[in-house]
């Protein structure tokens, strides 16, 4: 009769394995998107929707704020267009303390009619 080998020793031979999934998975969850393209949205802002980019940007003004729902900012790209002003929806459940004059990388998806939708944001 065969013995059976400790667990721990069983599950040995996966842990090597396990751990490069989790270190590349790690390293994934850290990649962002490409720059958000700021000519090409002026310029045509339908062509890029549903794609996904990181924007650096400076909080301009709130331009409208709904409970419940988010808010609507202007936002001035930090590279790209000088003096260009681009419109970013943040919605509440993102629970972020916005200010104007603060710097933040945006996540965000280009969605029908152009709306820049903030998936998450991270401060400068």
């Amino acid at each position: 009769m065969r013995s059976l080998p400790p667990p721990a020793a069983a599950f040995r031979p996966l842990l090597a394995p396990l751990a490069a999934l989790l270190l590349l998975a790690s390293g994934c969850a850290r990649q962002t998107s490409e720059p958000f393209p700021v000519p090409a949205y002026l310029e045509a802002p339908d062509n890029l929707q549903g794609n996904r980019y990181t924007l650096d940007a400076e909080i301009d003004a709130q331009l409208e704020w709904r409970e419940g729902v988010g808010r609507l900012l202007s936002v001035r790209p930090l590279a790209g267009e000088p003096g260009a002003r681009l419109p970013v929806y943040v919605a509440d459940t993102l629970a972020a303390n916005l200010m104007v004059a603060q710097r933040y990388r945006l996540e965000l998806t280009v969605r029908r009619g152009g709306l820049l939708h903030v998936n998450a944001l991270r401060k400068l």
